[in-house]
């Protein structure tokens, strides 16, 4: 059930809000701000859609804010912001008795029923902030408060980005894709100083279930979102991949396996889930298979760095050294200094088999 209002002022946001200028989440202080579960599940699929690049832009942006206010602790049980207002987001699913008319399947109806069940507390009143005429007209039939919210988005989506604006856009997605490679490799399971099993390291995976989580959604919920993706279309490759990333990151590398596995009859030559796959087989103890994987993700993409690392460091923990040694000083090869692999962990584990070679 959804949790219980500690302000006797609510304000509903709803993706459409959100899009329009995520800043909306400040404009209301001394409230209680909630964003629905299902709208940062839309944001997620937003950035996969073919819609205008102006609204992409913006689903990015407002996961960015989303996920810098985690940084200042879990949304799911709510984050005080600079103008004295609670934010957080709200994992409801179930909702008791909902008004006659809406349907749960549909975002908009999760929206509206979140909204009516946080209304029923005592002293309480809840507004739906949107600029979705047709959902506010819905809310004021329900008896709820509305606030139609016009942002930035709309207005940039009547005018013709000038050459200039468009190379900012672009520029600005560019360093943010980067940093997300950065940061994925950064906190992949990697001990420098450890035993060589613990120098396996994990790929900048899909970024969609890792980054939904540290928004703080529950895993559950997150299996249940993916889950529900592939049961109206079993072939949804991102689900696929991120219900194998899911499950990953919670060291299900059985359940792992199992879907990078589905996800690779759709699209054998990913290198990265190839590679992920890799890497889960290797924590199963399956290591002859884990060599394959590497082996095969290595031969779709000749160019694909982790995937010689991994290789490397699975032949050094099997006893092939003079093997393993290639692999990782390809790796540091097509690394160039980018930090797409730990060079030096790798240049410390060749010395390390150069002087067993040597020793032998």
């Amino acid at each position: 059930m959804a949790t219980i209002s500690r302000s006797s002022r609510v304000y509903v946001l709803d993706t459409n809000a959100l899009l329009n200028d995520p800043q909306v989440v400040y404009s209301f202080s001394g409230a209680e701000v909630v964003v629905p579960v299902g709208v940062i599940m839309e944001l997620d699929k937003i950035k996969r859609q073919r819609s205008d690049r102006r609204v992409r832009f913006h689903g990015r942006k407002a996961t960015r804010l989303l996920f810098e206010l985690s940084q200042q602790g879990r949304l799911a049980e709510g984050v005080t912001l600079s103008n004295g207002s609670l934010f957080r987001v709200d994992e409801a699913t179930d909702f008791g008795d909902v008004p006659d008319g809406l349907d749960l399947r549909r975002v908009d109806d999760q929206i509206l029923a979140l909204a009516c069940v946080l209304d029923t507390g005592p002293a309480v009143r809840v507004t739906v902030v949107s600029n979705d005429l047709n959902l506010l007209l819905r809310a004021e039939v329900l008896g709820l408060g509305t606030y139609r919210f016009e942002g930035k988005l709309e207005s940039l989506l009547e005018q013709r980005l000038t050459p200039m604006e468009w190379f900012r856009e672009h520029g600005v997605m560019l360093v943010l894709a980067v940093l997300t490679v950065v940061f994925a490799a950064s906190t992949a399971y990697l001990s420098y100083f450890a035993p060589a099993p613990s120098r396996v390291m994990d790929l900048p995976m899909a970024d969609g279930a890792i980054l939904l989580r540290s928004l703080g959604v529950s895993p559950q919920v997150l299996e249940d979102h993916y889950r529900g993706m592939l049961a109206d279309d079993p072939a949804d490759l991102d689900a696929l991949v991120n219900l194998g990333n899911l499950y990953f990151d919670q060291e299900r590398y059985l359940e792992a396996v199992e879907f990078y596995r589905e996800s690779l009859v759709i699209d054998p030559a990913d290198p990265s889930v190839r590679t992920d796959l890799g890497i889960s087989l290797l924590r199963l103890g399956h290591t002859v298979e884990a060599v394959q994987a590497f082996e095969q993700a290595i031969s779709d993409a000749p160019e694909h760095a982790l995937a010689h690392y991994n290789l490397g460091v699975t032949l050094a923990q099997a006893g092939d050294p003079t093997r393993a040694i290639q692999e990782l000083g390809e790796a540091v090869r097509l690394s160039q200094g980018s930090g797409i692999v730990p060079e030096e962990a790798a240049l410390s584990l060749i010395e390390e088999l150069r002087a067993q070679v040597g020793g032998g």
